[in-house]
């Protein structure tokens, strides 16, 4: 029997039709919105250990990485990201 990787990260994302399976990672890599000054926005990476976090999402992808394989890719609508104790939770209006 071949013994699973202890992955740091986990990715659940929900929508208001759908709640997605979570997913175990390395890192995962969404789509932020730029700040009042129109700074700061775009790809935006999380990895083990990040600080606990609220943001804004913007439209775009959220791809999730174990090693080099991706395993979780998905189009999402505008919404929030919350990062805690290593758990992401991404709720959008769509995806």
């Amino acid at each position: 029997m071949e013994k699973k990787k202890n992955l740091p990260l986990t990715l659940t994302v929900v929508t208001p039709e759908k709640t997605f399976p979570s997913v175990e990672c390395d890192s995962i890599i969404l789509t932020v919105k730029d700040n009042s000054d129109g700074k700061g926005g775009g790809s935006y990476g999380i990895k083990n250990g990040h600080a606990r976090a609220l943001m804004a999402t913007d439209k775009g992808f959220v791809r999730a990485k174990a090693g080099d394989e991706e395993v979780f890719s998905l189009l999402l609508g505008e919404g929030f990201a919350e990062v805690n104790k290593n758990h992401i939770i991404i709720t959008a209006d769509i995806a």
